[in-house]
């Protein structure tokens, strides 16, 4: 089971970082990682199927034609596609930012972590269920249900290390000297993951599917698909630390709080009831 945050009134969570600036980087994180899979990536699969117009919205890009074969599946692969892009980049980015703002770094490494959990826990859905994205690649196919116990097996040793290279980057992000620390740790997981699920059930309200998206995508793709992130601690508390200095807290930043409500304003009244796309082709 995930560890559950600590009590400790030495160590309280107001004492040490702002809640609200947490709250602020975990939303941007996730509404980003969303945005990585549903806009950048279907919009991309998209474009390069031949597509020319549709309606993005936070849970989907919905199109009114049918694609012929390969270019659906160009399309569909395109989601995960963009996911595993961005969790590259933000890796990547995360080695520029060794000793930048708490705050950036902590974005990048939910970024990052969002990007992977989606992308792989997704591809378990798909081996368990048989549709979502990933079943463009046998969909069709002599392989559809070894391909399908393929993606299952493939998924979860992806998931899996997926945790570990969170918990691996997080070191650079908190030091773990003693148990003030690993609560503090254990609440900035769980208050990042609380974060990203609310704000993507909230994507999902103005759905233009209705509001069974909220389960059916928003609750899916954050709570279930990013389960992963309340089992990076224990992962992290096995591993040798880096050396450090001591952690600094996480202070009320308002540009990020700024950000988040603005990007919330988007992502909520104007992505989730949909926008429409013209590619000019």
């Amino acid at each position: 089971m995930p560890d559950t945050p600590l009590a400790n009134s030495s160590s309280s969570f107001r004492n040490l970082d702002d809640l609200w600036t947490v709250i602020s980087v975990a939303m941007l994180a996730f509404i980003v990682a969303d945005i990585a899979h549903e806009a950048f990536g279907h919009i991309l699969g998209f474009y390069l199927a031949g597509g020319q117009s549709g309606l993005a919205t936070t849970t989907r890009l919905i199109v009114w034609v049918t694609l012929g074969d390969p270019q659906w599946r160009i399309f569909d692969l395109g989601g995960p596609a963009g996911n595993l892009i961005f969790a590259l980049l933000a890796w990547l980015a995360q080695r520029f930012v060794r000793t930048r703002p708490l705050p950036l770094k902590l974005f990048l490494w939910l970024l990052m972590a969002f990007s992977l959990f989606w992308a792989f826990g997704y591809l378990i859905f798909s081996g368990v269920l048989g549709r979502g994205d990933w079943m463009a690649l046998i969909t069709g196919t002599r392989f559809v249900w070894p391909g399908r116990v393929l993606f299952v097996v493939l998924g979860i040793v992806l998931y899996r290390a997926s945790i570990r290279l969170a918990a691996s980057e997080l070191r650079w992000l908190i030091h773990i000297r003693d148990a003030n620390d690993r609560a503090r740790l254990v609440r900035l997981i769980w208050i990042s993951y609380i974060s990203g699920g609310v704000i993507a059930c909230a994507g999902a309200i103005l759905d233009p599917r209705g509001p069974f998206e909220i389960l059916n995508s928003g609750a899916l793709s954050s709570f279930a698909g990013g389960i992963g992130l309340l089992y990076v601690p224990r992962n992290l508390f096995r591993m040798a630390q880096l050396p450090g200095e001591a952690n600094n807290p996480i202070s009320r930043d308002l540009p990020w709080l700024i950000a988040a409500a603005a990007g919330a304003i988007y992502y909520v009244g104007i992505l989730g009831p949909g926008i429409l796309i013209w590619l000019g082709k």
